[in-house]
C-alpha cells in the first residue's frame, strides 16, 4: 500500500511539474491544430470510422512526443535525490509512466470533447464512443509502456538496439517477402518466416485493438482483445521495472 501511495504522489508531482513548466502547451497546440484540420465540420457529419482511425493515429503520434519529454525529465541527476527519499525504483518509473499516460489520455479527452460539442459523430451514441475508446486508450498505454522500456535509464544502448532489431524483424514482412524471400536459401527463408511469426504475435493485440476501435465490433474472439492488450501492457511494464531495478543507475541528463 505504501508503494502504491508513493507511486501516486510521485506521478502527481511529475504531472504538476510538467503542467507548471508549460510544456503541455505543445500538446494543446497540436490537439487544436489536429481538430481544425481533421475533425472540424466542413461539408458533412463525421463518421465514427473516420474519427477513431484518425484520432487513434494522432494520439499515438502525440504520445511519442509526450513520453520522450516526460521520461527525459526523469532521466536527470535530480532523480538521485528523489530516489534517496525512499521512493524506490519501481514507483519512480511507474510514476513517470502514469504522468505520460495522464497527459496522453487527457489530450484525447480534450479532442473528444471538442468533437462532441461541435461535430458529433454520425449515428453514434455514448456506448459506441466508449466501445471505440477502450482499445484506443489501451494502445496508448501499450505504446507508453514500450517507450518507457526503451528509455536510456532502463535499457542500455546494446539492449535497446536488440529490442528495436526484434521489432524491425517483426515488421519485415513488407520489406522481405515475395521474390526477395524466395531468392534466399530455403532453410534461411523458413527460419526467417518462423521468427517473424513468433515476434509479430505479441503485436497482434495492438493491431487488432486498432481495428476494433474503428469498427467497434466485439463479436466472437474480438471480445478478449482488450484483455490481451491489458496483459501486454502489464508484461511490458513489468519487464521495464525489472530491467530498471537490475541495471546500474546512471542518469544521463
Amino acid at each position: 500500500m505504501n508503494t502504491l501511495v508513493r507511486t501516486y504522489w510521485f506521478a502527481l508531482f511529475t504531472l504538476h511539474e510538467y503542467l507548471r513548466s508549460g510544456r503541455v502547451v505543445v500538446e494543446l497546440a497540436a490537439t487544436a491544430v489536429a481538430y481544425y484540420l481533421f475533425f472540424r465540420r466542413w461539408t458533412m457529419p463525421m463518421t465514427p470510422e473516420y474519427f477513431f482511425s484518425t484520432a487513434g493515429l494522432f494520439s499515438l503520434g502525440l504520445t511519442v512526443y509526450t513520453a520522450s519529454t516526460v521520461l527525459a525529465l526523469g532521466d536527470r541527476a535530480v532523480g538521485y535525490v528523489v530516489l534517496a527519499r525512499r521512493l524506490g525504483r519501481a514507483p519512480y518509473l511507474l510514476g513517470l509512466y502514469l504522468a505520460v499516460l495522464a497527459v496522453a489520455w487527457g489530450m484525447y479527452a480534450v479532442l473528444c470533447l471538442l468533437v462532441a460539442v461541435t461535430n458529433p459523430l454520425q449515428g453514434s451514441g455514448f456506448v459506441d464512443w466508449v466501445l471505440g475508446t477502450i482499445p484506443l486508450l489501451l494502445n496508448i498505454a501499450l505504446l507508453t509502456a514500450f517507450l518507457t522500456l526503451l528509455t536510456p535509464m532502463v535499457l542500455s544502448a546494446p539492449w535497446r538496439l536488440a529490442v528495436l532489431a526484434l521489432v524491425a524483424l517483426a515488421f519485415s514482412g513488407s520489406l522481405i517477402g515475395g521474390s526477395t524471400l524466395s531468392s534466399l536459401p530455403e532453410p534461411v527463408a523458413v527460419a526467417l518466416d518462423v521468427m517473424r511469426t513468433i515476434l509479430s504475435a505479441p503485436l497482434l493485440p495492438a493491431f487488432t485493438g486498432f481495428a476494433i476501435s474503428v469498427s467497434r465490433d466485439y463479436r466472437g474472439a474480438s471480445a478478449v482483445v482488450p484483455v490481451a492488450q491489458l496483459f501486454l501492457v502489464i508484461g511490458v511494464l513489468a519487464f521495464a521495472v525489472y530491467s530498471f531495478a537490475k541495471r546500474e543507475l546512471v542518469f544521463s541528463g
